[in-house]
């Protein structure tokens, strides 16, 4: 008997960002107006409970302006079903559309960076089934993109979790993709600054635009100097250059990671993880 070879099939590609939107969204950010700190994080909902599961479902996904408009927001209610906590990217939206990414039993903490020509605020987002406990905190990079000077940010909430003593502290960022590895290092250092007052379990997730194996290792190392450790994920179908996201934990067990290639409204395929904190 001959057995025939069975063909494995080859990982999802990305999609790519279909260039007329790409222009559509340069023309919005020609002219920018930064968002003051009074005025940068818009929160909306209201939580399922007033603490997170010790065990949580994990999304991290740059969803791209949600450029895909209603199959888009179709997608998002898909992935947000059974989750505990969103670390999105990319998100650009009015305080009315805000309410789209808090259905009934989350909230949303929506940390701007600026204000484009149309009126829509670009930042990141943290969506959860509990509120953060002592609001959120935004950090704009001191590093902005070249030519349009858009700025990129990272927005800290924290929780309690059922039966932890100690709070859950949530890292969203969104890095600038044009820098060097060393600037990318100062702009993680000026993070975990802020955040040094915590000692607890930490995520600390995003789009890192880790494009190369020179930036990833730089922020490993980075990372690691407040005990962060880079969550691994078994079949990753990305390539180097394209595993811009991450996750990295602190006192969090993984219990498992992967790349959803199922997601086709984003050039980021979202990563979900599930994570297990226990009382310590």
């Amino acid at each position: 008997m001959i057995l025939k070879r069975q063909k494995t099939k080859a990982p999802k590609v990305r999609p790519k960002r279909p260039m007329a939107r790409v222009l559509q969204s340069v023309r919005q950010v020609l002219k920018i107006t930064h968002v003051n700190p009074g005025e940068a994080i818009w929160q909306w909902g209201q939580p399922e409970s007033p603490t997170l599961p010790s065990t949580i479902e994990l999304v991290v996904w740059n969803i791209w302006k949600g450029s895909g408009g209603e199959p888009f927001l179709k997608e998002y209610l898909r992935i947000v079903q059974g989750r505990h906590l969103l670390l999105l990217q990319e998100v650009v939206l009015t305080l009315k559309a805000l309410g789209n990414f808090a259905p009934k039993g989350f909230t949303a903490s929506h940390g701007a960076t600026y204000r484009r020509s149309d009126g829509l605020r670009d930042g990141v987002m943290t969506v959860a089934t509990a509120a953060p406990r002592e609001g959120a905190q935004r950090i704009l990079c001191e590093t902005p993109e070249p030519v349009l000077k858009t700025t990129k940010a990272t927005l800290v909430t924290t929780y309690k979790v059922n039966g932890v003593d100690s709070q859950l502290c949530v890292v969203n960022t969104h890095a600038t993709l044009m820098r060097r590895p060393s600037t990318a290092v100062k702009e993680i250092q000026r993070v975990i600054e802020c955040i040094a007052g915590h000692n607890g379990p930490l995520i600390y997730a995003g789009d890192f635009n880790t494009f190369s194996k020179t930036y990833i290792n730089e922020v490993d190392r980075a990372m690691s100097s407040i005990g962060l450790k880079r969550v691994m994920i078994e079949g990753d179908p990305r390539s180097v250059t394209t595993a811009l996201d991450q996750i990295y934990v602190r006192d969090i067990e993984v219990i498992s990671a992967k790349v959803d290639t199922t997601f086709t409204h984003s050039d980021h395929f979202p990563i979900i993880a599930t994570l297990r904190l226990s009382a310590f």
